[in-house]
């Protein structure tokens, strides 16, 4: 594995290390959120686009799932690709995929209504994101200081949750009434694109792979089995890793079509889910902070148990108990997304699991983030159909007050105990 590059000044200088933001890798950030924005131009509509071509949804959410195997994969190796090819290289394979991935997609599912290719595409593209933005977690813990790595890893969602879930959901919108959704589709390579370049070309650091013949550096994949073997509780990381993210997967699935029995349009529908991760970007800072002043796991099972359980019961009976009530599903809405920022410390968490191959524990949580683009549109597909949509709300609500609970088991086999690591020891001793 790669040695740790040499960690930012401790001493912040300039506006960017006051803010927590790495000034040597400050143009990833923006890499990330610009490449999101492709994502989250086609995943908020494009559900109910492909039903109106006639695709059952069934086979739509088939569609959905095999995009989150993919994902899934992707993200349980992004941390030890990064390692394995080096930063930039990373990036790189990511857009290519996308972009391939993106022409099969489009050019022959979509344009051609090739149903095959839209299971090939996608499948294709969902490994894209996961090695261009989960990598990016493994890049923050080698350049950001120990004392605002959380505040580091605050900023990076914000600008994927800007990215895919704001500016993507909003600008969708915008876009497919001027210009239709085709061509909307093919822009997200652009977007991919321009990512692509501001980390690779403006961003002036790299982290290469330590000179090693190729079949060493791929044997490195087996630490992604090992690091489970020896802190087994990390698989409880997994778990609350799926469960955080569910709405942003199956919601998009089926809630645009169960608003359209209220009254809802798809302009509305866009622009509440715009805003859900509006307020979820606020609170991802919010959240962190507390996190760091209440204790990670407090902050997790309150705010991401318990009040994720309660603020998506209250988004899906929002229309059932007041109808075409816009106010009250955009409120709800915000409800929602703040708490689903609850999360946030799980990152601090995980980062100081372990003492050393900090790639593979991120990977293990991003492994869990990409399951939950699997388990989302699966849920949908096993609950819709035979019990309704109610029965896919109550099962997400259930999931969350669950992790309200497990999060108190999460302990590292053997607890830090130098004074850096002192907020996770006493995390360890809450539970």
């Amino acid at each position: 594995m790669t040695p740790p590059p040499t960690l930012e000044s401790s001493a912040p200088s300039g506006l960017l290390a006051r803010i927590g933001i790495p000034p040597s890798i400050a143009w990833g950030f923006a890499g990330v959120f610009l490449f999101m924005i492709g994502i989250g131009l086609e995943i908020s509509w494009l559900s109910p686009y492909l039903t109106d071509q006639g695709i059952s949804v069934s086979v739509v959410a088939s569609i959905f799932s095999v995009y989150g195997i993919s994902v899934s994969i992707s993200s349980w190796i992004s941390g030890v690709v990064f390692e394995i090819i080096g930063a930039k290289r990373t990036m790189l394979l990511a857009f290519v995929l996308f972009a391939a991935g993106t022409a099969v997609f489009v050019g022959i599912g979509v344009q051609q209504q090739a149903v095959w290719a839209l299971f090939v595409g996608y499948a294709i593209k969902g490994f894209s994101y996961p090695l261009f933005s989960y990598s990016f977690l493994v890049w923050i813990a080698y350049r950001a200081v120990p004392e605002r790595l959380s505040t580091a890893y605050g900023w990076f969602w914000v600008a994927f949750s800007g990215g895919m879930s704001v500016v993507g959901a909003y600008g969708s919108g915008l876009l497919i009434d001027a210009v239709g959704p085709i061509p909307v589709l093919w822009s997200t390579v652009l977007f991919a694109g321009l990512g692509t370049a501001a980390i690779v070309l403006l961003n002036r650091d790299d982290i290469t792979p330590k000179p090693a013949p190729a079949d060493d550096r791929w044997l490195e994949l087996f630490s992604l089995v090992t690091i489970l073997r020896d802190q087994p509780r990390l698989a409880l990381v997994i778990g609350i890793r799926i469960v955080n993210t569910l709405p942003l997967f199956a919601m998009p699935v089926f809630m645009p079509l169960y608003l359209e029995d209220y009254g809802f349009t798809t302009a509305e529908w866009l622009a509440v889910w715009g805003t859900t991760w509006l307020a979820n970007i606020a609170f991802n800072l919010v959240f962190g902070y507390l996190g760091d002043q209440l204790g990670w796991k407090r902050v997790i099972s309150f705010v991401g148990g318990i009040g994720c359980a309660l603020s998506t019961l209250a988004f899906f009976y929002a229309p059932q108990v007041l109808g075409h009530n816009f106010t009250a599903l955009m409120i709800a809405g915000l409800c929602l997304g703040a708490c689903v920022a609850g999360y946030i410390p799980l990152d601090a968490i995980v980062a100081n699991f372990v003492e050393d191959n900090k790639g593979a524990a991120i990977s293990v949580m991003n492994f869990g983030a990409g399951l939950s683009t699997l388990v989302g549109p699966l849920i949908v597909a096993i609950f819709a159909e035979p019990f309704g949509y109610t029965s896919v709300a109550w099962v997400l609500a259930g999931l969350y007050l669950a992790v309200g609970v497990v999060i108190w088991y999460l302990v590292p086999r053997t607890a830090a105990t130098n004074d850096t690591d002192a907020a996770t020891t006493a995390e360890a001793t809450e539970a």
